[in-house]
């Protein structure tokens, strides 16, 4: 196990408790003028943001609109916004991908701070304003980590940045029941996200790290078990709970603890390729990666993979709970091309990039998982 520091100023309200909380949070938070970040349709339909709205006293801005695989052109809009009115406080009220560009945001309304660059070049800062998160879509865990990426207009590629304090939530208000009214596609594409988190963490080449398997391996279970339950019965109180728990679990830190070096390769492929260049779903995308990936990886490293496939699931497992929650499995399914993609992955990555702490992926081995994905 390694050694490490961890600290999270992330204010977790969780359960149904009243929307007069986050009001109580922005308060305690020192907030004077708001920006209310949110998405493009769901949101207001719903009803959620105009009871959240109802009970914001102080002084707030607008900034919705806000896509899956959300637009940098977009935050660049709400960061002319946030300064043209002085903005001290960002609020995401939706998913991932709101909070993620609600954090965007933030590092650019800082001062003088260029977001677009910094994220481009994969630079960090530790100044951003606040962030405050209103969860209604679990899958990224965004409402409780310290990352956030957003997606170029023009190519279609995303950028991140991850591993400040500055970009983890100050507060995160997690009501399971504003998850009641999410379509079944959603529900499966956030627990593929979920269970991705975990699997990318528990694939670690460090030793002793015996009580993060164990939460790991019963994360993942747990994911596994409660997603086929939830797409039967989407209005269960209780079942939503639990998915609302792991989901932020799962990439707020803690499961990482002792254990600097994890995988991720799954997820660098994924962001640029599919979600990225093609705007697929992000947890559609890893459920066609993730099997490709395990398949060209568990011959080489076969005592790891022989404890996933005994304590989690094997591949047939694995891929029947995929298809379970109604995922496809390859790249034909949800019609993309994999020469075209393995093409697209060359002009993406340089001829010596690599990734990944667990197994080594060179962009040789990229190509091969995209095959075995086709």
């Amino acid at each position: 196990m390694n050694n490490f520091i961890y600290g999270s100023k992330c204010e977790m309200l969780f359960g149904d408790l009243p929307e007069s909380e986050i009001e109580k949070a922005l308060t305690r938070h020192r907030a004077t003028k708001i920006m209310v970040v949110y998405g493009s349709g769901s949101i207001k339909r719903s009803g959620i943001l105009d009871k959240i709205l109802a009970e914001i006293k102080i002084p707030y801005v607008e900034h919705g609109g806000v896509v899956a695989n959300p637009l940098i052109s977009h935050g660049n809009a709400g960061i002319d916004l946030a300064r043209r009115e002085g903005v001290d406080f960002i609020l995401a009220i939706g998913g991932g991908s709101v909070i993620d560009e609600a954090k965007y945001i933030a590092v650019g309304a800082y001062g003088t701070q260029d977001a677009e660059k910094l994220f481009r070049t994969g630079q960090n800062t530790q100044d951003a304003l606040p962030v405050g998160a209103v969860l209604t879509l679990p899958a990224a865990g965004s409402e409780c980590s310290t990352a956030s990426v957003v997606r170029c207009d023009e190519t279609g590629q995303k950028f991140s940045m991850g591993g400040t304090e500055a970009l983890r939530c100050v507060f995160a208000y997690i009501n399971p029941r504003y998850c009641m009214t999410l379509p079944k596609d959603q529900i499966a594409y956030g627990a593929s996200d979920i269970l991705a988190h975990m699997i990318e963490r528990f694939f670690s080449p460090q030793d002793n790290v015996r009580v993060t398997d164990e939460l790991l391996i019963g994360g993942m279970k747990a994911v596994m078990e409660i997603a086929p339950k939830l797409m039967e019965d989407p209005t269960s109180y209780e079942l939503w709970a639990e998915f609302c728990l792991i989901g932020s679990l799962a990439h707020n830190g803690w499961l990482s603890l002792g254990r600097d070096k994890q995988d991720w390769a799954t997820h660098r492929i994924e962001n640029k390729l599919l979600s990225g260049i093609h705007n697929i779903a992000h947890g559609q995308g890893l459920a066609i990666l993730f099997p490709a990936w395990m398949k060209h990886n568990e011959k080489k490293y076969p005592t790891r993979f022989k404890q996933f496939y005994s304590e989690v699931a094997t591949p047939k497992q694995l891929t029947d709970w995929y298809k379970s929650l109604g995922l496809k499995l390859t790249l034909s399914e949800v019609g993309l091309d994999a020469e075209q993609i393995k093409r697209e992955a060359m002009e993406v990555y340089p001829p010596d990039w690599e990734v990944g702490d667990f197994s080594q992926t060179t962009v040789g081995d990229m190509l091969v998982i995209l095959d075995l994905a086709k």
